[in-house]
């Protein structure tokens, strides 16, 4: 959900206000470059438990429940007043934004932009992964996939342009990795609009991606309003082509999140998704 943010608000002109004098422009410019030059030297913000997440890609199919390569520019489904392009390279997923948040995290901690030291080993146990061979060359070929996914993401006001991590370095003999996160990406965190997942909970959906990608969407929501299924559909990525056989995969997929978080999930007899967070709620799943 949208926080409280150490990012100050970077000031634009709202549509249909009359264009300024040149000197206003250029002032305002020069306000407007000053501030976002604050926000990037302000870095991510430290939430007290997690790590922070654009509520701007979690309220899209960017981190999808399905990969696809994309060679040529697409428009990423995602809500009203925000635009995501995939510019190039394989959609995440849900086990990508995984990674992508330990990632955040240690940026948090290291610093956007700085160099971000860490083993193998020690990043998949921070994330609650196995230690085996297989799992090594996965993280392997995440981290690759995150550092070559070229993305354009907007909400009207910040945009950031660039790939989910910057760049990096890895001995392949020891495990090491050393990698950096653009101090671009900040921008995207201006006006609180980020949420840190609660780790618990994203855990007992593991395996589950599209129960995954609804928690991470409804996170995002302090009162979540309600959404049609086809909507739904379309911003988690699903490539299910047949509405019925998807509301069907959607329906367990609630059912586990009910059960993972409290929160009260349903579809009602108009296929309008309804998610309300008291705990204290019958259960219409059950029976």
């Amino acid at each position: 959900m949208d926080h409280p943010s150490p990012q100050p608000s970077i000031p634009s002109l709202e549509p249909g206000e009359p264009i300024p004098n040149t000197g206003v422009t250029q002032a305002l410019d020069r306000i407007r470059q000053r501030q976002e030059q604050d926000a990037i030297a302000a870095g991510l913000p430290v939430p007290a438990n997690g790590a922070p997440l654009p509520n701007d890609v979690l309220r899209s199919a960017l981190f999808g429940v399905a990969a696809r390569l994309y060679k040529h520019e697409t428009k990423i489904a995602s809500v009203q007043g925000v635009d995501v392009y995939l510019v190039r390279g394989y959609r995440p997923t849900q086990e990508h934004l995984d990674v992508w948040e330990q990632c955040l995290r240690l940026a948090t901690q290291h610093g956007t932009g700085k160099k971000i030291r860490f083993t193998a080993y020690s990043f998949l146990k921070a994330i609650g992964r196995n230690t085996g061979k297989f799992e090594y060359g996965w993280l392997k070929e995440t981290i690759n996939d995150l550092a070559g996914c070229l993305v354009r993401i907007s909400n009207g006001r910040y945009s950031y342009f660039g790939t989910l991590i910057q760049d990096g370095f890895r001995d392949e003999e020891t495990g090491e990795y050393i990698i950096s996160v653009n101090e671009r990406l900040a921008l995207l965190f201006c006006g609180g609009n980020w949420t840190a997942l609660d780790g618990r909970e994203r855990k007992k959906l593991r395996r589950q991606p599209l129960a995954q990608w609804l928690h991470a969407f409804y996170s995002t929501h302090k009162e979540p309003y309600g959404h049609k299924v086809e909507t739904i559909r379309q911003l988690c990525g699903s490539e299910t082509e047949e509405l019925w056989k998807f509301r069907q995969v959607l329906r367990r997929a609630l059912a586990s999140l009910e059960r993972a978080t409290g929160w009260r999930c349903w579809i009602d007899e108009n296929d309008l998704v309804h998610i309300e967070k008291a705990k204290s709620m019958p259960n219409p799943l059950s029976g």
